[in-house]
């Protein structure tokens, strides 16, 4: 693998786009921190000039005895100005670090918050797929620090070369000859490095997958999600072995890389010490020769010592900022994704009452990348204040009909209208804004009682009143009012002391969080998987004054729950097949029929019994 002039030079256009977020992020700090490097090299560069004229001063001060008296009250002078200077130089480098690291941590919690709004606004269809496992850990992987990073060792490169440039010149006016024995102290390490800095890189690209399954099989073994079935099915050992192999691999192919890249610095780091004594050497006998001074020899060995040790700095300042530049794209990629559902430069503006409802029209859609379509010719409708289920078994296009419905995608084919305006000519955000939705798989946030069911509406005030409404309108408030601390009570044990609750009382929570956004429409997607038929009775009994009378669509397997809804649509393989009312779908003896009687078929046989 190797580095073309074009490939050192790619930083600069990563640092393009880093400087302006450390602008945006900490104007303040970004000042103070230039004027303290600034100050630093100054400083830095006075102790050394002081230094030499010091050396220069004494030198003379020995050659002639006659004037060694008297100049010993200069020779203290240089003294107390080289100290003042080396003391300025620590106290500034100490506030520089200071301002380096107020202005990273500021800088952090910037692009954290840079990522946090990539991945909100981000589609639905890059959640769902695996470019979004790879691009997330590749944005973490490259962590919230590398921009401060960059600029803190931009900073230190530009204040480390403006110090090498010092030291070259007063190598310089010792001998010229010894300018190309510091080149070849420097330049090797410094391709060495950029050389395996590359090549790290790449290999931790390649083998982002093999780390995410090495989480996946860690997150498996101490989640507490899958200790139940862990242990009743012993796959503890199984589990440990694959993820020893999977780390074994990592740790062997890093080592590898780490072993050769080793044995190349110690190869270089030799031919540089070579290099250094053998210029030392020739130097002494220059002393010896007359040709130069005592003072040049203690010049060289004091500059050239730290020149190398600058040198190295400036090697790994120029591999930590090419890395930096390598991690910042995988950031850069991730911030760059753009949400390809977005409203229209002029939305319309929604209505003030709806009307006519929404309608599907001809809609077909395929999902990115999959070779057959997910649905086909949709036609669909729910009116304000009607009840619409949908039918079929698992696979045949109900969750994708409501995530076209929410707006999660756009159709490929067709269209879908708001009293007969296409949706797309709506704002996404106040579009949505009609739905309330409990997903089939409902999140279950570890904070409050309370405040999981404020998340169904944040934008409101959250006051007790409308929290507690939503929850009896759920039947929820039964089990609440049981908890410790009522509506306060935490939940789960993942922070301070919380309270673990039922599937069945989760599936209650998330039914309040739907309730209790006064929305126009109501989606419910097996809203009662979980809880017990007394329960799910007491839901449908009064189902439409629970909802306040709005527009629903429901998907439910169970028939039972289904028949109270005004209309029916039956899906089969991405196609409506069947539509009606539950005495319609009867008579027509078709799909709904056939399912219907097979539910039903044992409840018959048990009233027979009795």
């Amino acid at each position: 693998m190797t580095l073309s002039p074009r490939g050192l030079l790619e930083p600069i256009g990563t640092l393009r786009r880093i400087l302006p977020l450390l602008w945006a992020s900490s104007r303040k700090w970004a000042l103070l921190t230039t004027f303290l490097m600034v100050l630093e090299v100054g400083f830095g560069l006075a102790a050394l000039y002081l230094l030499k004229q010091l050396v220069d001063l004494v030198t003379t001060l020995l050659g002639d005895e006659a004037t060694a008296a008297g100049g010993m009250t200069e020779v203290l002078r240089y003294v107390g100005l080289t100290g003042a200077a080396a003391l300025a130089f620590m106290v500034t480098r100490a506030l520089s670090s200071l301002a380096k690291e107020a202005q990273a941590l500021l800088v952090a919690d910037y692009i954290d918050g840079k990522i946090h709004e990539r991945a909100i606004s981000a589609d639905l269809a890059f959640y769902e797929s695996p470019r979004y496992f790879d691009t997330l850990e590749r944005a973490r992987e490259s962590g919230n620090q590398r921009p401060a990073q960059v600029i803190g060792n931009l900073m230190m490169l530009s204040r480390n070369s403006l110090m090498l440039a010092a030291v070259v010149a007063l190598l310089a006016s010792i001998d010229w000859l010894l300018l190309p024995v510091l080149l070849v102290a420097i330049l090797p390490g410094l391709l060495v490095r950029l050389h395996f800095t590359r090549h790290l890189y790449d290999w931790q690209r390649r083998r982002t997958q093999m780390e995410r399954k090495a989480s996946y099989l860690d997150w498996l073994m101490t989640s507490n999600l899958h200790a139940k079935e862990l242990r009743i099915y012993q796959l503890g050992d199984h589990l440990r072995a694959q993820y020893a192999g999977l780390r074994g691999r990592i740790r062997r192919e890093r080592l590898s890389i780490t072993q050769r890249r080793t044995r190349l610095e110690v190869a270089v780091g030799s031919a540089a010490a070579i290099a250094f004594f053998s210029s030392l050497a020739y130097l002494a006998w220059q002393t010896t020769e007359g040709r130069s001074s005592v003072g040049d020899l203690v010049l060289f060995m004091l500059i050239f010592q730290r020149a190398q040790t600058m040198g190295q700095e400036l090697v790994q300042q120029l591999s930590k900022l090419y890395e930096d530049h390598l991690y910042m794209g995988l950031l850069f990629e991730f911030l760059d994704i753009a949400p390809e559902i977005a409203g229209p430069a002029h939305p319309v503006a929604l209505p003030e009452a709806i009307r006519d409802g929404i309608r599907f029209e001809k809609v077909g859609f395929q999902y990115p990348g999959s070779p057959e379509q997910t649905l086909s010719d949709i036609d669909l409708s729910i009116r304000p204040g009607q009840v619409v289920a949908l039918v079929g078994i698992n696979g045949a296009g109900k969750t994708t009909l409501i995530k076209l419905l929410c707006r999660l995608y756009d159709p490929v084919q067709g269209r879908i209208t708001l009293d007969g305006i296409d949706i797309r000519q709506y704002s996404p955000e106040q579009y949505r804004s009609l739905f309330s939705v409990i997903f089939q798989d409902y999140s279950q946030y570890a904070t409050s009682v309370k405040e999981n069911i404020h998340f169904g509406d944040i934008a409101s005030p959250g006051e007790r009143l409308s929290i507690m409404s939503a929850a009896i309108n759920a039947g929820a408030d039964g089990f609440i009012s049981r908890l410790a601390q009522g509506y306060d009570t935490p939940l789960t044990r993942m922070f301070d002391e919380g309270h673990e609750i039922s599937i069945g009382q989760w599936q209650k929570l998330a039914l309040a969080r739907a309730f209790l956004r006064k929305s126009s429409f109501i989606i419910l997607d097996e809203p009662t998987s979980s809880l017990d038929p007394e329960a799910e009775f007491e839901m449908f009994e009064n189902f439409r004054e629970r909802i306040s009378h709005r527009g629903a669509l429901m998907i439910s397997h169970r028939l039972s729950t289904v028949r109270m809804a005004d209309y029916i649509y039956v899906m089969d393989q991405g196609r409506i097949v069947e539509s009606g009312t539950h005495q319609e779908l009867i008579q027509k003896e078709g799909i709904y029929y056939t399912l219907f009687s097979k539910q039903a078929f044992h409840y018959k046989d048990a009233e027979a019994w009795q």
